[in-house]
């Protein structure tokens, strides 16, 4: 069962992949694709659900892609319902919620306990800076929430905030449940 999970999250992923190629065309431009935190969870998300398919994967590892696909279902559904992010219908779905939901799912069907979850946040980091250097360098941001041109640093240094407070108290209660239900998991196998 949690191996066909891990590789439905997989083929979900490639699929909204090659969807989004297809149907964006000549406007499809990889630098500005691979540039969006959705597609970069979904991607190691669907890495990570391949490898679990054929051998153990790190808890932490796996931890860490529970996390941005859990933060990305939520963000978008907080930030980005409605919003034009030029993702055709089937690729949106998939990416913004069917895959968050079963990443998030396996997780509590296959708990296991992880330490240091706070390492989970320096990929967030390192996107929100990445992000913002490259924004006025392209002339482009991937999220509206995300381009001062509209609302000035002020709103962004907000609004990254409130994602950061998300990131933070996800990433501690992703840590709790695995360990809790890993530890639960382990005492009733040792009863049975």
């Amino acid at each position: 069962m949690i191996k066909l999970l891990r590789m439905a999250v997989f083929l979900l992923v490639l699929s909204a992949e090659i969807y989004l190629v297809v149907v964006l065309g000549e406007s499809f431009r990889p630098s500005n694709h691979f540039s969006y935190f959705t597609v970069l969870s979904n991607v190691f998300a669907a890495v990570v659900a391949l490898l679990g398919v054929f051998q153990p994967v790190s808890a932490q590892l796996r931890g860490a892609a529970v996390l941005y696909m859990a933060t990305t279902g939520i963000v978008y559904w907080l930030l980005l319902r409605g919003i034009d992010v030029q993702t055709p219908a089937y690729a949106n779905w998939v990416l913004h919620t069917v895959v968050p939901i079963l990443v998030v799912v396996e997780w509590l069907l296959a708990p296991e306990r992880t330490r240091r979850w706070w390492t989970w946040l320096s990929f967030p980091l390192a996107y929100l800076v990445y992000t913002l250097v490259r924004g006025p360098v392209a002339g482009w941001y991937p999220y509206p929430f995300m381009d001062p041109r509209q609302n000035g640093y002020g709103t962004v240094l907000l609004t990254c905030v409130f994602v950061a407070v998300v990131f933070g108290v996800l990433a501690y209660a992703i840590h709790w449940t695995g360990n809790k239900l890993a530890q639960k998991r382990s005492v009733s196998l040792s009863h049975d």
